[in-house]
């Protein structure tokens, strides 16, 4: 069984949650990925004349051939990364042409896409509303895949004694998100849009780590939350709390995206192809038999009860990037730019790639 941290959060009050039933994070050997991020950022410190080296120690130079080695960081806690890497589906469809990979983490998401663009890894997933950022930035990371599933995964929690029975009646109270145009708030705006509630008339409230938002609610420091995947499903387990709506009775489009740095899908497009291939092949096992992701979360030390609920999840399938999928990512772009969260879409041409054009 893998090891897990237990944190836990404590109120300004010294009110307290059980942090049991909060998302846990995996913790894995530093392994050769993480002994390749170390040496190659020693070696970058040593000036330009390791530069070769440093090069060297992470794979990161071309390979001949299919023979690239593909560097994959992935978050804390179970995600379809860490269950591809327990099945070999990725490092599988890799072998199948000559290619290799090389998991490094656990990373928090922003610390992942830094890690991406400075040139330690090749792959790692972003948030559609990253995905925007990025492409304001004119960023070197790539979107070559999206998780499209129907949105139960994501939605608002209310406390029972809070008098919420429609989203009409969020008028006036407290609802906690986590930081501005975050996935919270957009699950929020996104629902008041839908039921044609003024975001004005409700009274958000930001709070950072979204474990402290699953904390604020059971306290009663707020009346409702809006949040994600493993949070969503601790909020429920908390005493006398309802789900009021999910992203499925909404408008929410609020898809995880893979992503590539440019630097390597350029050089290796058939292995990006590979990766995606491995991916999709494992969100079809896990639809397909539910149970290999309830065995993988109980692995890594998730308590049952919250496992039962993430499991009930829609777990989606991996979509290509292609008009069709564009077009509703486009959507939530502009639903962002409604929302205030941006003030226009930016051009998306060169932040993507559909995969089925590419070799493998």
């Amino acid at each position: 069984m893998r090891a897990v941290e237990q944190i836990e959060f404590v109120l300004q009050d010294q009110r307290k949650i059980d942090m049991k039933l909060l998302p846990q994070v995996r913790k894995r050997s530093l392994g050769v990925g993480g002994v390749a991020i170390l040496t190659a950022l020693a070696l970058a410190a040593c000036g330009s004349d390791s530069d070769s080296a440093a090069t060297a120690a992470t794979g990161s130079s071309p390979s001949q051939g299919d023979s690239a080695v593909a560097r994959v960081g992935y978050f804390g806690g179970t995600s379809l990364w860490t269950l591809a890497e327990d099945s070999n589906a990725v490092s599988d469809a890799l072998k199948s042409i000559g290619g290799s990979v090389q998991w490094n983490g656990p990373f928090a998401p922003v610390e992942a896409s830094e890690a991406a663009k400075a040139g330690r890894i090749d792959f790692t997933s972003n948030s559609v509303a990253t995905f925007f950022n990025e492409a304001d930035s004119a960023s070197p990371l790539v979107a070559f895949a999206a998780i499209r599933n129907s949105g139960d995964n994501q939605g608002i929690v209310v406390r029972n004694q809070a008098g919420i029975a429609t989203v009409a009646d969020l008028a006036g109270k407290r609802v906690a998100v986590s930081t501005p145009g975050s996935t919270g708030e957009y699950v929020l705006r996104a629902a008041l849009e839908s039921a044609s509630v003024p975001a004005t008339d409700v009274k958000t409230v930001y709070i950072a780590n979204p474990a402290d938002g699953v904390s604020a609610l059971a306290s009663g420091d707020v009346d409702a939350l809006a949040t994600w995947d493993n949070f969503f499903a601790s909020a429920q387990l908390i005493k006398d709390t309802t789900v009021l709506t999910t992203n499925a009775q909404t408008s929410a489009r609020n898809w995880s995206l893979f992503v590539v740095t440019r630097s390597f899908l350029d050089a290796h497009p058939a292995s990006v192809k590979a990766v995606f291939d491995g991916l999709a092949n494992q969100a079809q096992q896990i639809r397909a038999d539910r149970e290999l992701e309830r065995k993988a979360r109980l692995a890594d030390g998730q308590p049952a009860n919250l496992v039962d609920l993430v499991v009930g999840f829609d777990p989606g399938e991996v979509v290509a990037i292609n008009d069709e999928v564009l077009a509703q990512i486009k959507e939530v772009g502009e639903q962002t730019v409604r929302f205030g969260f941006r003030k226009s879409l930016p051009d998306l041409s060169k932040n993507y790639v559909d995969v089925t054009s590419l070799g493998g």
